[in-house]
């Protein structure tokens, strides 16, 4: 006797189907701990790798880091004050550029290991939302390097009489352009914030834009805190970006918010 194929009963889907889950063998407790010591291992490999790279190229990663000082200073050159200020910067420079460059292989192997547990609906949000995050990162980075330090540099550099010598540490100078250009691409997340927060039903794009004077208020304060310098110059040009960027994070929230059901209307 030959059983008869399933059919269609129009039932609901179960837990499993809405989950993702198609039957396939589960892995056991131990078996998760293996695979995250694997991708762990992989992910300090590789940071270790970049590390070593970066401490090989220091001297030519701290010329792309004098660049923009030089673009508005010629003879501009860093000093060091004390023994270890040398090590100091090639152990940062090691560790900050290792780190960076490991990035692409350390955020693949976490999401291999967290995505086969996650619904298709948590992996449409997911997924753009790490692509896009990392876009706005890279962006924001280079906007700093490219437009804000020369800017910045340029004006506390030639701020001043011409009888003041520009004596810059070394140490002092790494820590200045690093952590503008970090804390600059970190802002630069703000639109996907927003656009997060939108996707999973937290905010509405007209809330955001009713909030726009206090937004305006929340930029200003961020640009103060991410600049090391109380010069206006250098947080105007840090919070200008973020203005528009907080607009563009509107619009990407009116894009991806859920859509509100329309009242059924009398006799439906």
């Amino acid at each position: 006797m030959v059983a008869e194929p399933l059919r269609d009963t129009g039932a609901p889907a179960s837990a499993e189907e809405e989950s993702g889950y198609h039957g396939g063998p589960e892995m056991t407790l131990l078996e998760h701990l293996k695979e995250l010591r694997y991708r762990v291992m992989v992910s300090g490999l590789a940071v270790l790798i970049g590390v070593i790279v970066c401490f090989y190229f220091w001297e030519t990663i701290l010329g792309w880091m004098v660049a923009p000082a030089r673009e508005r200073v010629e003879d501009f050159r860093v000093s060091s004050f004390s023994p270890t200020d040398r090590i100091g910067i090639i152990v940062k420079i090691g560790l900050y550029g290792g780190v960076i460059l490991a990035s692409p292989v350390v955020i693949y192997q976490m999401m291999a290991f967290i995505l086969p547990g996650l619904t298709p609906k948590e992996r449409r949000i997911l997924l753009p939302g790490i692509v896009g995050g990392a876009a706005f990162l890279l962006a924001g980075m280079a906007f700093a390097y490219w437009v804000i330090l020369p800017a910045s540099l340029g004006f506390l550099l030639e701020l001043g009489s011409d009888e003041i010598e520009n004596v810059i540490g070394i140490k002092q100078y790494v820590d200045f352009v690093t952590r503008i250009v970090f804390w600059v691409g970190v802002s630069f997340e703000l639109p996907m914030v927003l656009a997060l927060a939108a996707k999973l039903g937290l905010v509405r794009a007209r809330q955001l834009l009713g909030f726009w004077r206090y937004a305006v208020i929340v930029v200003f304060i961020i640009a103060a805190v991410v600049t090391p310098t109380p010069d206006p110059v250098t947080q105007t040009f840090v919070a200008g970006p973020l203005l528009g960027l907080y607009f563009i994070g509107i619009l990407m929230a009116w894009a991806v918010q859920p859509k509100r059901k329309q009242p059924a209307g009398p006799g439906r």
